[in-house]
């Protein structure tokens, strides 16, 4: 069988977009079956649907082969893995797929807004959607399980990273933009007592409404603040340790039926109507009230990053100890609050930078500590933060220098996708593999 030369990630969604369920609409394929691994088989209409995805993608125009039979390869090589995960007995816990369901579904509300509009839409409620998916996405869980079982062990050394880099034509090296190494640590606003208690008030007044017989999820739809009020505040059946400790314990102190308290939980405070208990799992629904944090509460996160930043720099804290401590941000803390580039580095690319970071760090000197200052966050509210600008890499021909972190993953990809493409080769020979005639072209063959 042909390796696969045009590996991209943008078509491994397509692909596994395809395979999860047909959610879109489109001209309808006389349908057929064009491949069979093992048990497993490839239908004309779903590489039909991969196709059309391909097309639609901005870069589908530099692709000079035949798209559909390198659309077909990878498909194969899909299956192929999920034939060998079955043959391995590769098991993927029950939770792990849940998970990935209520993710999906998620994010489905939050682009629909309503499970009704969903179900306007694709003439299927959410749990039978999640129904469908559930053999899909454990197929797909299966298939990178598989993957990773094989690949976990690849590993690069630094004189195969040299070779790798010498091999490259010294005219044909890339060439990179200028980069910055950024730190932040990110405050966000305490709500004060008054503003809690007032959100307290609330809820206590929606629940009195709830005891009399009004119905729970009306109630949420009308007044909760979180993104599952327009669904009744339903959250489906979620695993112990899953949720936040707080709710989860104020949901599991329950019976069927019965309404809480207010419970305060990391997210806000919440009244929680438990739905249904059923062995280590909880099905449960709520109203959340957010306490917003007034202009004093906002100025107090300034202040505390302000002292922070005074002891950054008379030594008696590292910025990274200090982010690792103290910042509410959580995708950066655990870095040392350093904006994670690509390859895994501290480096980004100017042109990945947001505008308002670029202006800040356009201000900076390399090695200094801004004065807190009040942002916005993704989500609309405010917070404090402070910036470290730790260097800059102005635009250069790759070197071992500055671009090591990239030529790592370079040949860690590469070096992945040889071992890769020889067990697909070897694998080929021992699983049952079937093309349709009308891609012989294609030249897929097992060998046999």
């Amino acid at each position: 069988m042909r390796t696969t030369k045009f590996i991209n990630k943008g078509l491994a969604a397509i692909l596994l977009t395809v395979l999860s369920l047909n959610l879109t609409f489109g001209q309808e394929v006389v349908d057929k079956i064009v491949a069979k691994v093992d048990n497993h088989i490839i239908l004309k209409s779903e590489l039909e649907q991969a196709y059309a995805g391909f097309l639609s993608r901005g870069d589908a125009s530099n692709f000079t082969g035949d798209a559909r039979c390198m659309i077909l390869e990878q498909m194969i090589e899909t299956k192929l893995m999920l034939a060998m995960s079955e043959l391995d007995s590769v098991d993927i816990e029950p939770g792990r797929v849940d998970y990935e369901l209520d993710m999906r579904m998620q994010n489905m509300l939050a682009q629909f807004g309503s499970e009704r509009v969903i179900q306007e839409t694709y003439g299927k409620s959410v749990d039978q959607l999640k129904n469908e998916l559930r053999p899909n996405i454990e197929e797909q869980l299966k298939i990178g399980a598989q993957e990773d079982n094989i690949l976990s062990s690849v590993t690069v050394t630094p004189a195969e990273i040299r070779a790798f880099f010498n091999k490259i034509p010294k005219d044909s090296l890339p060439l990179f933009n200028t980069e910055f190494e950024i730190a932040i640590i990110i405050k966000k606003p305490v709500p004060n007592d008054a503003e809690v208690q007032k959100a307290k008030d609330q809820l206590m007044k929606i629940r009195e409404r709830a005891m009399k017989g009004e119905n729970f999820e009306i109630l949420a739809i009308e007044n909760s603040q979180g993104p599952t009020g327009p669904n009744g505040g339903n959250l489906g059946f979620a695993k112990r340790g899953q949720m936040d400790p707080a709710y989860e314990a104020g949901a599991l102190a329950l019976k069927p039926g019965e309404i809480s308290m207010p419970v305060v939980s990391s997210f806000g405070i919440h009244l929680i109507q438990l739905v249904e208990k059923r062995g280590n799992e909880y099905n449960s629904r709520h109203i959340i009230i957010i306490p917003q944090p007034t202009q004093q509460d906002i100025q107090k996160s300034a202040d505390v990053l302000d002292s922070l930043r005074t002891l950054i720099l008379s030594d008696s804290i590292s910025f990274a100890a200090a982010a690792k401590q103290y910042s509410d941000d959580e995708g950066t803390k655990v870095n040392g609050g350093f904006l994670s580039g690509p390859y895994g580095s501290n480096k980004m690319p100017a042109d990945a930078l947001e505008p308002t970071m670029f202006f800040k760090i356009d201000e900076m000197t390399v090695g200094e500590v801004s004065e807190a200052e009040i942002i916005d966050m993704p989500d609309g509210t405010k917070a404090a933060q402070i910036v470290f600008f730790k260097s800059k890499v102005k635009p250069h021909k790759a070197n071992m220098t500055d671009d090591y972190e990239k030529l790592k993953a370079a040949t860690l990809g590469m070096k992945k996708e040889l071992k890769r493409s020889e067990y697909i080769k070897e694998k080929m020979k021992e699983v049952y593999v079937m093309v349709d005639p009308e891609f012989n072209r294609c030249g897929i063959t097992n060998d046999n």
